[in-house]
């Protein structure tokens, strides 16, 4: 049994190229068509990639190529809707197609190709409920469909590699993600409305702010608008290490973002022992929240402030929610955890050996 994966992206830092690699690892015997990876690239691991370029033509040669060799007990997985046509050419050939829905390109009302390739799809799987009932509330006609939750997860660490911040250190509240102009709904702008309001309460409180985008310029002169300077920092992108060392340093990460289709970055703070902060929706599968972490509403900031000094005011309250949020990540939202709910809901697919 052979296992061909339809992605875009498989070595970047965005989710789905995350959750790309993370089905790569879980699989045996599989073959990588990715649309942006570079030509050049042949191998991953022990997958064999089929990189396009960034061209859609190559990608749809590369496919129907691919197609043409199978045979009826392949399995293809899509870790993308848009490439919905590349993996109907799959269906025609008689293969058993997988579909995820990964977030929000699965929140809008979908197109021809995309509803041909759910209605051949067993199964269909979500990365949360959230994005299943998103995807449920905007494709009506489809709602019948059945579904599959199957919550990523992440490498495991142990927890002695997350240090704890030094006891004479200022409290840090942390977020993490891209500061694009088309992804406004993180919340960044929301911290930095209520962060005048947070320091009033707990005044040696300080904001790191980890990511880049197109929309940095503008959020730094707002925070210096509103006289935050000296209490906000923004370090832009980092790399794995000193991400890391982020997560180890601050008190809390807090992220009241209003559209997550998941939330990794909840996972990653919760695997290095810290509590969070969120939005209703798909965080609050990941989070327990009274127990490993706090929920607010985005719409009424007294809530946010609330949490925020609820936290960075009581280190000991903080460091009890981050060790259950250190206990929930590896009870749920390990590397292998998803390896194991992968191969459960998609039995046709030949599942590599789990790592000693």
């Amino acid at each position: 049994m052979a296992t061909i994966v339809l992605t875009p992206n498989l070595t970047g830092r965005d989710g789905v190229s995350h959750l790309s690699r993370l089905i790569v690892r879980a699989c045996r015997d599989v073959t990588v068509i990715a649309l942006h990876e570079r030509t050049s690239l042949r191998t991953f691991e022990h997958a064999t990639v089929s990189a396009a370029g960034g061209r859609n033509a190559r990608y749809a040669a590369l496919a129907l190529q691919h197609a043409a060799a199978i045979d009826a007990e392949t399995t293809v997985i899509v870790v993308h809707l848009h490439l919905a046509p590349a993996a109907l050419a799959f269906a025609a050939r008689g293969a058993t197609l997988a579909t995820c829905l990964c977030g929000i390109e699965a929140w809008a009302p979908l197109n021809w190709a995309q509803r041909a390739l759910l209605l051949r799809s067993t199964p269909l799987l979500a990365i949360s409920a959230h994005t299943a009932e998103r995807f449920a509330a905007a494709n009506p006609r489809l709602a019948h469909l059945g579904i599959a939750v199957c919550h990523p997860g992440i490498e495991f660490l142990p927890r002695a590699l997350s240090t704890e911040p030094s006891r004479n250190a200022p409290p840090v509240a942390l977020i993490v993600g891209r500061m694009a102009a088309d992804e406004r709904y993180k919340g960044h702008d929301l911290l930095l409305d209520v962060w005048a309001d947070v320091t009033a309460r707990v005044p040696e409180a300080r904001l790191e702010v980890v990511g880049d985008g197109d929309d940095r310029t503008r959020l730094e002169q707002k925070a210096a608008a509103l006289g935050l300077s000296s209490c906000v920092d923004f370090l832009g992108r980092v790399d794995e290490e000193h991400l890391r060392a982020c997560y180890a340093r601050c008190s809390v990460l807090a992220m009241p973002s209003r559209d997550e289709g998941f939330g990794l970055v909840f996972v990653e703070a919760m695997r290095a022992g810290r509590a969070c902060i969120a939005a209703p929706g798909a965080a609050a599968e990941v989070i327990d929240a009274g127990r490993s972490g706090l929920i607010v509403d985005p719409a009424r900031p007294s809530e946010l402030v609330r949490a925020l000094v609820c936290l960075l005011g009581d280190r000991r309250r903080a460091d009890a929610m981050g060790a259950a949020a250190r206990d929930r990540f590896v009870a749920r939202f390990t590397e292998e955890q998803f390896r194991a709910r992968l191969t459960a809901l998609v039995p046709h697919v030949a599942a590599s050996p789990v790592p000693a």
